[in-house]
């Protein structure tokens, strides 16, 4: 003490000049600190109840420091006489500078540890004193009244009375509420502490007289505010009465009226469960009916308050009922209760009661009454309530005979509470328990440690009766499981026990596991648990190597009963912080081998364990049982408990983050962890059932993918084909049911979408982390699984992954891939006809970039391939494939198509003749195909020439095709030849061609096959001149017409309109006159259809769709034979002299009774027919029949001059008669123009004068004044 203080030489510039850092009570704190580690105690709790239990030791120090002068402390360097004395100076100044309760505290302390030596230092400051008593705080007042009672005690007898009685005086003051409480409490611990000294140093002496009246008087002052308004009047009277009645007899009577004993236990024992009384009222009431059978060895309603006390059970008064246990152990024993000693100077185990004392024990009384009645009572507060009574009676009269001899039925009683579902009724039951078997002999501890395994295990509990007012579930604890959970904690406890063969060990355990915060309160820390503890640990620690596993997953326990009691028993075992590192193997084989337990909370405490355990551990340490670990957490995540699974979860994220940074580590332990994890991630996690499982693993894999780098390479052949399949395997199901049931639009764009989720999925992300390490040494192996993936893979996600995984490896390694490209090619080619246009299209673009690879003999086979698909399958499936496997090949390897142009092209060339289905979508193949030509040609007709070999060669192949379709294509294709090539299409190309398109129409007539005939007219048109040119092989022109002119008399419709006009282009083109063939086939078809005239009543709106087609086809028909006549009208006289009247009629005819279409290919027939009319020319004139026919003629042309509603067909008309007088005029034959004709010509004229169309009205004006002005 004197090092510390030595350097003070001025008190007040000591408090004031470190004010500024330190508040004067820490500076007072500290002191006392230093005083109590002085005086030997190691207490550091700064409650004042808790720094009381010193006082006994700081007395004993202080007493040597005052009573050896000699000593080097007694002179410091001021010369001041002693320490002590100067820590109480010190006290005082602060007091009076600054105030605070711990300054007022260690002031008092002080001073009551040595009360003849230290208070005549104060007899001259009562009026300070007094002072402190009427300050405005309580805690204040009641420790001033302390230190006012200690200091009067000591004086003489008649300073002591004039002292009672002004403070008898001044609790009548009724203006200041604060003195009246200073003054009570100040008279209770005066009398108390009076009776007290005269008890101990005079026994057997009477109390003076008057000094007796007046303490009656000053009782009954006391007392008379026990019905105050005021509760801080009535806490000071009932604190100051309880301080009389534990010192001495309270000088009132027993009972009757007025304030007797007996008004004061009820008015006391009333206050208790009262709702309106304070916590503090309850406190002090419970205490001073405890005080009151101390101080009076003869109280005579001692078993009424023990009875009331132990009746006023309240619920949520659990603190409480520790006081109440205190105050039912001080009424039991009575005068010999160690309450009576004076809590300054003598420690409770130091206390002897008087010889003389009157004996009032009535243990056994209360004792019997909470094990018969209030330990089984239905209701669980009182219960709990009693546990807490048996704990205190325990604790506190441990050496009492019938604590002794009732041990085993004290036992049953702690265990009875066990089971109950409330935690603190458990803990207290816990912790008596351990106290019981400390307390017994050797026999009797083998006897209750045989009764408490055989319960905890068994599960026996005690049956509560139940009555109407029984409160079956308390506020938390429904939902609990009925079933004896409540003993959980203790039967994992005595389970611990018993594996390690020792059973009496289960009463250490309970003793370790002290959780309950109430232990940590006042009246919890009063039991003394912390130091049983500390020896329970040290008798536990030759177990350590078997308890540590346990121990360690039962920190994890669900339960948090179990798990608060297991972790404080890991607390005060484990003193090592290498215990774990020490004892890793063992930890982590419990761990593992729990995982799959049959019991839902080991499952969950073990994953929770394990998931701590290995955070941030090295590879080297997990790495022999990491697959064992994946593996059964794979397992355990598809637990049935929900907590169990999420404790799982929670256990592999921090694994999967583990094997990560394990991975990313360099040399043999990083390749080792790859080589262990990967084969159970593929073979048990991507594929699993569970989804988070999948999900996880495929986390995992990813986060590895990225770390690892070329650690991945040896295991590539095996990874990429599992996350390929997992593409597919992942996929919701419900995918492929809505493809299923989609359009053939909807699943396209269904099928594109779910391609690109599969490319952008974290598997293909890994996937092409892996294809940056690949080389020939691994390809050799992967190759073939990519085949065998591309041939059996189901999934969408896995083919279009596949052909990803090509692309990627044309582009990574190019040359490596050589060998290997011709098989991946055929593989590809297998599964190109797939039913997803997306696979196909996906298939083809992995083609067009893997021919850059291969060798000119896989790519020519592909070209051959491709061709003869085309060309013989029938399927349009198979066509859309060879369309997007050529077009890939121009796009992304044009060199390569280049180099193949010979067998590409022409296909190219055909197929872009293919007559598109909108449906099918085969308008966008047609146009690819003409994109891929376009691309690699000079020009269309420079590409016909350059390739015409090849090109006749296929179409040759086309037209020999069983399909008709095919038929038409070749033809199409031929016919584009035929006009590209007009002039340069010779012998023997010229002859193959017709020979191959006169070969393809022999024979029924099919859809399409009406492409032959335009194809034979187009190139016998366009090669007429060749044609005259006799060649081998070459058929001629006659040939050729025959064969024309016998189709032209199928008896399709449409057909031999086809090829009517086929032949009509020929005839046009050769000046051939057939005339007499041609008008045995037109002339009954003009006859046969008859559509109703212009002046024909129109049908009904509601015709038939079938008739409207047929009326539509008749019209189509005429319209046929008219420009059919009208092109093949001859240049011989005399087949003009056979036919021109026939002919001339038929056309008047019709276009007087034709609708307005078929006039107008009548006048366009007329029209050619009067362009060829040799009766027009000066040498074949015959004026009687032209005059005839002119007649004629002009009679039938004012229907459709006159026609107002169609002005095509009057400009066409009108150029007939423009055509016939230029032609008249240059034959200079105006006499055939008969006058009639003139005047009916000029009729029909002057109508049109008046036509809306300015061109018509002037060139008929014109033709009209012409005719006029004829001779």
């Amino acid at each position: 003490m004197v090092a510390v203080w030595s350097p003070v030489s001025d008190v007040n510039k000591h408090v004031y000049g470190l004010s500024v850092f330190f508040k004067p009570s820490q500076i007072v704190l500290y002191l006392r600190m230093c005083l109590v580690y002085s005086a030997g105690a190691t207490s550091t709790s700064q409650s004042l109840m808790d720094m009381q239990d010193d006082a006994p030791l700081i007395g004993c120090y202080v007493q040597s420091l005052l009573s050896n002068e000699a000593s080097p402390y007694s002179a410091t360097k001021g010369g001041e006489a002693n320490p002590v004395h100067i820590y109480m100076d010190l006290l005082q100044q602060l007091l009076s500078a600054v105030g605070g309760i711990p300054v007022m505290y260690c002031l008092l302390e002080v001073v009551s540890v040595c009360p003849e030596k230290l208070t005549p230092n104060f007899v001259d400051k009562i009026d300070w004193i007094k002072g402190l008593m009427n300050t405005n705080k309580e805690d204040m007042r009641e420790l001033a009244a302390q230190l006012y009672a200690v200091v009067v005690s000591t004086m003489s007898g008649n300073e002591l009375r004039t002292a009672v009685q002004n403070l008898i005086k001044t609790t009548k003051d009724t203006h200041s509420p604060e003195t009246q409480h200073g003054a009570i409490l100040a008279l209770g611990y005066m009398v108390g502490r009076y009776m007290n000294k005269r008890r101990s140093l005079m026994p057997t002496e009477p109390t003076p007289k008057e000094n007796e009246e007046l303490i009656a008087i000053a009782t009954k002052a006391i007392g008379s505010f026990l019905d105050s308004e005021s509760p801080l009047l009535t806490v000071a009277a009932v604190t100051a009465l309880g301080e009389i009645g534990r010192n001495s007899v309270l000088l009132i009577p027993a009972d009757g009226n007025g304030f007797t004993k007996l008004s004061l236990v009820d008015n006391l024992l009333a206050r208790i469960p009262s709702g309106k009384e304070t916590g503090k009222m309850k406190e002090r009431a419970i205490q001073t009916l405890g005080f009151l059978p101390v101080g009076d060895g003869e109280f005579p309603h001692q078993k009424k308050i023990l009875q009331g006390l132990m009746d006023s059970v309240e619920a949520k008064q659990v603190e409480l009922q520790f006081t109440v246990g205190e105050a039912l152990t001080n009424a039991a024993i009575g005068s010999c209760s160690g309450a009576a000693r004076d809590v300054w100077t003598c420690t409770e185990d130091q206390y002897c009661p008087p010889d003389n004392v009157k004996n009032n024990d009535i243990v056994p009384w209360v004792l019997n009454s909470v094990l018969s009645k209030y330990i089984s009572s239905p209701n669980p507060h009182v219960r709990q309530a009693a546990c807490i009574w048996l704990l205190s009676l325990v604790k506190k009269l441990s050496h009492h005979k019938e604590i002794q001899s009732h041990l085993k039925e004290i036992q049953t009683a702690f265990i009875s509470i066990l089971s109950d579902p409330d935690e603190l009724s458990q803990d207290v039951a816990s912790k008596g328990l351990g106290m019981v078997y400390e307390l017994g002999g050797e026999q009797d501890q083998q006897e209750l440690v045989s009764t408490l395994v055989e319960t905890l295990m068994t599960g026996k509990r005690a049956k509560h009766t139940v009555s109407e007012d029984t409160e079956v579930f308390r506020g938390e604890s429904l939902g609990k499981a009925p079933d004896g959970q409540g003993l959980s904690t203790y039967k994992e406890l005595c389970a611990l026990a018993s594996d390690l063969n020792q059973p009496d060990l289960v009463y250490k355990f309970m003793n370790l596991a002290n959780h309950h915060a109430m232990w940590n309160s006042r009246k919890g820390a009063a039991f003394g648990f912390n130091i049983i503890a500390a020896k329970a640990g040290e008798q536990l620690a030759p177990f350590l190597p078997q308890l540590v596993p346990r121990l360690y997953r039962y920190q994890f326990d669900p339960n948090l009963a179990i798990r608060q009691a297991m972790t404080s028993i890991w607390d005060a075992l484990v003193t090592d912080k290498t215990i774990v590192e020490k004892y890793f193997k063992e930890i982590l084989q419990d761990v593992i081998s729990s995982l799959t337990s049959n019991m839902w909370r080991v499952r969950e405490s073990s994953c929770l364990a394990l998931n701590d355990l290995i955070r941030g551990r090295q590879a080297d340490e997990i790495i022999d049982r990491l697959s064992e670990i994946w593996e059964t957490l794979f397992r355990v995540l598809d637990d049935i408990k929900e907590s169990v699974r999420k404790a799982a979860d929670l256990t592999l994220k921090t694994l999967s983050k583990v094997c990560v940074r394990m991975c990313e580590s360099t040399g043999v332990t990083a390749q080792r962890t790859v080589a262990v994890l990967l084969p159970t991630l593929l073979d048990k996690g991507i594929i699993s059932n569970v989804t988070e499982v999948r999900t996880l693993s495929i986390q995992t894999l990813v986060k590895i993918s990225k770390t690892a780098g070329s650690r991945l390479k040896p295991h590539a052949p095996r990874l990429i084909p599992a996350l390929l399949e997992a593409l597919s395997v992942l996929e919701p199901q419900v995918l492929n049911y809505l493809s299923l049931r989609a359009t053939e639009q909807e699943k396209s764009a269904m099928d594109a979408a779910r391609l690109s989720a599969a490319k952008s999925s974290p598997m293909m992300e890994t996937i092409n982390m892996c294809l940056q390490h690949l080389d020939v040494s691994v390809l050799g192996e992967l190759v073939p699984k990519l085949c065998d993936l591309l041939k059996s893979g189901i999934g969408l996600g896995t083919k279009g992954g596949c052909a990803s995984v090509i692309v990627s490896l044309t582009v990574q390694c190019p040359q490596d891939l050589t060998p290997y490209s011709g098989k991946l090619m055929s593989a590809l080619l297998n599964g190109i006809n797939d039913r997803s246009s997306v696979i196909q299209k996906s298939f083809a673009f992995a083609i067009g970039h893997l021919v850059r690879t291969a060798k000119d003999g896989s790519v020519e086979k592909l070209l051959q391939k491709l061709n003869t698909w085309y060309l013989e399958k029938e399927e349009a499936l198979y066509r859309s494939s060879c369309c997007l496997v050529v077009h890939a090949i121009s796009h992304y390897s044009p060199d390569v198509l280049k180099a193949h142009a010979g067998v590409a092209l022409p296909l190219a060339f055909l197929a872009m003749h293919q007559e598109p289905e909108e449906e099918k979508g085969e308008s966008a193949e047609a146009n690819l195909w003409s994109e891929v030509w376009q691309e690699h040609v000079p020009g269309s007709f420079g590409g016909i020439r350059l390739y015409m070999t090849e090109l006749i060669a296929i179409t040759q192949r086309a037209l020999q095709s069983q399909s008709w379709k095919m038929k038409a294509q070749g033809a199409a294709a031929m016919a584009t030849i035929a006009k590209q090539q007009t002039g340069s299409l010779v012998a023997p190309h010229l002859g193959m061609v017709l020979s191959a398109l006169l070969q393809g129409l022999a024979g029924r007539t099919w859809a399409g096959k009406e492409e032959l005939l335009k194809a034979v007219g187009s190139v016998v048109s366009k090669c007429s001149v060749e044609l005259q040119k006799p060649a081998a092989g070459q058929p001629t022109l006659s040939e050729v017409l025959d064969l024309v002119l016998k189709e032209c008399k199928k008896e399709s419709l449409v057909y031999r309109m086809a090829a009517l006009r086929s032949a009509a282009d020929i005839l046009e083109s050769t000046q051939e006159d057939r005339f007499q063939e041609i008008t045995d086939i037109v002339l009954p078809l003009i006859k046969k259809n008859q559509p109703a005239s212009a002046s024909s009543p129109k049908h009904d709106d509601d015709d038939d769709d079938d008739e409207a087609k047929a009326r539509e086809l008749q019209t189509e028909v005429l319209l046929c034979a008219f420009e059919t006549l009208g092109k093949t009208w001859p240049k011989t006289i005399q087949t003009q002299n056979q036919f021109q009247n026939e002919v001339c009629s038929l056309m008047c005819d019709r276009l007087k009774l034709s609708t307005w279409r078929v006039q107008l290919g009548v006048l366009r027939a007329l029209k050619v027919f009067y362009q060829g009319l040799l009766l027009l020319d000066k040498d074949h004139q015959n004026a009687a029949v032209l005059t005839e026919m002119l007649s004629e003629t002009c009679t039938a042309l004012a229907t459709p001059l006159e026609n107002k509603s169609y002005s095509s067909v009057r400009t066409d008309a009108l150029a007939v008669v423009e055509l016939l007088l230029k032609r008249i005029e240059e034959s200079d034959q105006w006499e055939c123009l008969s006058e009639r004709s003139r005047q009916q010509l000029q009729r029909s004229l002057a109508t049109m004068e008046t036509d809306s169309r300015p061109d018509l009205k002037d060139k008929a004006q014109t033709m009209r004044r012409k005719i006029q002005a004829l001779p």
